[in-house]
């Protein structure tokens, strides 16, 4: 009598690939709010980068030109909007006639982008920065204070002393909620 021989039979059963598959989708449904709270933060930190790169720039051109650089707030990329909202962009721009806000002959030395899921608020009193020939930054101390969707306690903040000296630093609970504000709805 014949035996039958025994096959060597590598392979995955169904049931096998059916609890692979529900393990795998367990696994990533318990990781995607800690990966959304990576990208906010992404952006969050992309964002501040951006304004203080803007900043760093306006306060060397003003050492190197010798002249009054601004830094405002702007929709369009052209003019200055009026408020203290920073996230749709920003231009830096030769302020010649030493007003704040840019004219049609002061040229543009660069243009902020539109920041999604960030809001972005500067203190209350001030609207724009200026920045002297010497580096120094007129006015009082100004506050940038950068919120994303993860709330009020990621908020952070940049502010620019009378020197001109950019630093970062953890924001207050009514600064973060003063920029938390200003997020717009997901």
């Amino acid at each position: 009598m014949l035996q039958p021989q025994a096959r060597n039979v590598r392979g995955v059963t169904l049931i096998e690939l059916v609890f692979t598959i529900a393990i795998a989708s367990i696994l990533c449904a318990a990781s995607l709010p800690a990966l959304g709270g990576l990208i906010q933060g992404g952006q969050s930190r992309s964002a501040h980068n951006a304004l203080v790169a803007a900043l760093n720039l306006a306060r060397s051109t003003a050492a190197s030109r010798q002249a009054d650089i601004s830094v405002c707030p702007s929709r369009d990329g052209a003019t200055c909007d009026n408020g203290t909202s920073w996230q749709r962009g920003w231009i830096v721009f030769a302020d010649t006639n030493h007003d704040g806000a840019r004219g049609d002959s002061e040229a543009i030395i660069q243009v902020g982008q539109t920041r999604e899921g960030v809001a972005i608020a500067s203190t209350a009193g001030r609207r724009h920065v200026i920045y002297r020939a010497d580096g120094t930054s007129a006015g009082s101390n100004l506050t940038f204070t950068f919120c994303d969707r993860r709330g009020p306690a990621s908020a952070d903040t940049v502010v620019i002393s009378n020197a001109g000296r950019i630093r970062s630093g953890k924001a207050t609970a009514s600064q973060a909620a003063a920029a938390c504000a200003g997020l717009p709805a997901p």
